[in-house]
C-alpha cells in the first residue's frame, strides 16, 4: 500500500533571494504567443483568471498562497550553499539561464507571469467512455494516481501494430476526468490530459491489479505534451494550477493521491542535447550553462514538489529519468533528475525511460505500442518495490 513517506516538507539540503515571481499570480495580461513561434498549441483559450471557480480549488490556491515561504528556501538552500561560481550564479538570476537556452521564448516560457492557458476536453473520447461515479469507487486496497509531465506520460503511444486498436484494459478500474471533475472505466485515450493515443497509465492500471500490488486503481492524468518543467511552478508557471484542479477535484469525493508519477525532461534535454534555442538560434553551450542548468532544473522540481506539499498531497512522488526525443541520453537533465530522489522527502526514483529505444520510439521520441508496454511494466516495478519496502518497513515495527 502506498503511504505518507513524508508528513511536512522541509527542504534539508538546498531563498535564491533574486526571484520575485508571486505564487499562483493574478496575471492581469494574455500573451499566449512569442516572436519566435506560436507556444500554445495545447490551449484554445488565453484567460487571466483563475483555471477553475470551484470551492475546493480555490481553497488550495489559498493555502499554497499562504506557504509560499516554502518556495524562497528552496531557492535559498539550493543556490546559496551550491553555488561558487560567479558565471553560475550570475546564470541563475531572473531570466538568463531562460534567455541563454530558449531564445526568444524565454519571456513566454520562464518569465514569472505566464498567461493561464485553456485545454478542451476530449469530448469524442468522452462520448465514447463509462461514466461511474466517483463516490462508488471501492476505497480498499485503493492506489489513486495522479500521472503528470509531458507527452510520454500523455495520449502519444501508438496503436497495436497487429490490431491497429488502442490497448484496452482486461481489468475494471477507474480514471478521473479533471476537466469535467468525473470519474469514468478506465479506457484509452485517457480523459484528463490531451492526445487520441495509448497512456501509459491505462497499461499501468492493468499490470498493478494482475501483480495484485493494489485491488483497485484510480488513475488522474494530467500531463500536457511539449511543456518545459519551468510551465509547472507555482511561481508564474501556467500549468501548476492544473495539479490544483485535480487534487481538488478528488477531494470532493473525499479521494487522496496516494503517489505522484511525473514524466518530463525530454523538452528541457532539448537545448543541451542540440545546442539550439527552441527558436533556433544556434546556442554554445558553456559549462557555466551546463551547471546552471542543472542546478536550475532541480530548484524548479524541487519547487513544484513543495507546492505539491503545501496542498497537503503526502504521498510518495516518483520522478522519471527521461530526456530522450530524437537525440541522445542528455547528461545535465539527467544528472538533475537522478539527483533528486530523497527519502526524507517522499521523494522516489522513477523509471529511466531513456532505457526504452530503437524499435520502440515510433518517432525517436514517442512510445510505440510495445514502447507504452515496457514503460509501463517499468513505472509498476518502481510501485511494486516501493511497496514491499513499506511492507517490510511496517513489519519490523510489529512488536
Amino acid at each position: 500500500m502506498l503511504r505518507v513517506a513524508a508528513a511536512s516538507f522541509s527542504i534539508a539540503f538546498f531563498t535564491f533571494s533574486v526571484s520575485t515571481a508571486q505564487v499562483l499570480p493574478e496575471t492581469k495580461v494574455c500573451k499566449p504567443t512569442t516572436s519566435a513561434k506560436l507556444r500554445d498549441a495545447n490551449c484554445n483559450q488565453c484567460n487571466t483568471g483563475p483555471l477553475s471557480t470551484r470551492g475546493s480549488f480555490t481553497e488550495l490556491v489559498n493555502k499554497v498562497r499562504a506557504r509560499r515561504r516554502v518556495f524562497e528556501e528552496v531557492d535559498s538552500r539550493l543556490i546559496e550553499k551550491a553555488v561558487t561560481d560567479s558565471q553560475v550564479a550570475d546564470l541563475l538570476k531572473g531570466e538568463n539561464l531562460a534567455r541563454s537556452l530558449y531564445g526568444s521564448d524565454a519571456d513566454f516560457i520562464a518569465d514569472g507571469n505566464g498567461s493561464r492557458c485553456l485545454q478542451r476536453d476530449n469530448e469524442f473520447a468522452r462520448s465514447r467512455a463509462i461514466a461511474f461515479p466517483c463516490e462508488k469507487i471501492p476505497r480498499e486496497g485503493l492506489a489513486v494516481l495522479l500521472t503528470a509531465g509531458q507527452s510520454n506520460i500523455s495520449n502519444t503511444g501508438a496503436r497495436d501494430p497487429s490490431t491497429k486498436q488502442l490497448y484496452e484494459p482486461h481489468n475494471v478500474f477507474y480514471a478521473f476526468n479533471r476537466f469535467d471533475g468525473k470519474c469514468y472505466i478506465a479506457s484509452n485515450p485517457a480523459l484528463g490530459t490531451l492526445g487520441d493515443g495509448e497512456n501509459v497509465a491505462v497499461r499501468l492500471g492493468d499490470d498493478l491489479i494482475d501483480r495484485k500490488i493494489y485491488k483497485h486503481v484510480l488513475i488522474a492524468p494530467v500531463a500536457i505534451s511539449g511543456t518545459y518543467l519551468e510551465e509547472w511552478r507555482p511561481r508564474g508557471g501556467k500549468y501548476f494550477e492544473v495539479l490544483l484542479s485535480a487534487i481538488g477535484g478528488l477531494r470532493d469525493f473525499n479521494l487522496e493521491i496516494t503517489a505522484v508519477l511525473w514524466h518530463q525532461g525530454e523538452y528541457n534535454a532539448s537545448a543541451f542535447a542540440t545546442s539550439r534555442a527552441e527558436d533556433g538560434t544556434k546556442l554554445e553551450i558553456t559549462s557555466a550553462m551546463k551547471e546552471a542548468g542543472r542546478l536550475s532544473y532541480i530548484r524548479n522540481y524541487m519547487e513544484i514538489i513543495a507546492g505539491i506539499r503545501a496542498a497537503d498531497v503526502q504521498g510518495p512522488i516518483f520522478i522519471a529519468t527521461a530526456t530522450i526525443c530524437g537525440t541522445d541520453p542528455e547528461p545535465i537533465i539527467r544528472s538533475a533528475q537522478m539527483s533528486l530522489p530523497n527519502e526524507s522527502l517522499g521523494i522516489n526514483a522513477g523509471p529511466d525511460t531513456d532505457r526504452i529505444r530503437g524499435p520502440m520510439r515510433y518517432d525517436g521520441c514517442h512510445m510505440t505500442h510495445d514502447g507504452t508496454n515496457e514503460h509501463a511494466k517499468m513505472w509498476a516495478d518502481k510501485l511494486s518495490d516501493y511497496s514491499e519496502s513499506q511492507r517490510r518497513i511496517d513489519a519490523h515495527k510489529k512488536p
